[in-house]
């Protein structure tokens, strides 16, 4: 039986809908306020992907709930050397990391932040190193897996 859990962009509860055949979860998403015309499982998957998280198709109730689990598990701080090792074995410049991680700001911008993040920079107002935020992180290892590198 699949499911669909929707986090909409506007809402704090999420939808979770549940259907005997893949088409009746396609047919049940579509008719949802906030969906596009979804024609098949492949675009509903994606536009299920583009939405705040805990959003996304699942077979089965229990692939749902450790998903919702995993997202309930606190995310590593990853020391600067790490992060630099990471964006080598991906054999991308600094700016082009940070925008990959969802870094916003021009090339100079981002380029800067993912040096003080490698070089564990002091940050002025916090007096602790600067650090990847949860998202980049999470982002990271997505990059990561998609290219077959381990940690």
């Amino acid at each position: 039986m699949p499911i669909a859990i929707v986090m909409s962009q506007s809402g704090a509860i999420p939808a979770i809908i549940a259907e005997d055949t893949t088409a009746d979860l396609v047919a049940a998403l579509t008719a949802l306020a906030d969906a596009p015309d979804l024609a098949n499982e492949g675009a509903a998957r994606l536009w299920l992907q583009s939405l705040p998280q805990p959003s996304g198709w699942f077979k089965t109730a229990e692939e749902a709930r450790a998903h919702v689990q995993r997202m309930k598990e606190d995310v590593p701080i990853l020391p600067g050397a790490e992060i630099a090792a990471a964006r080598e074995a991906l054999g991308l410049g600094r700016a082009q990391f940070a925008s990959a991680l969802g870094m916003g700001g021009n090339d100079n911008t981002r380029h800067k932040a993912i040096f003080d993040i490698e070089n564990e920079a002091i940050n002025k107002s916090s007096g602790r190193p600067r650090v990847l935020n949860p998202n980049a992180t999470l982002r990271l290892r997505a990059l990561m897996a998609e290219n077959g590198l381990g940690k």
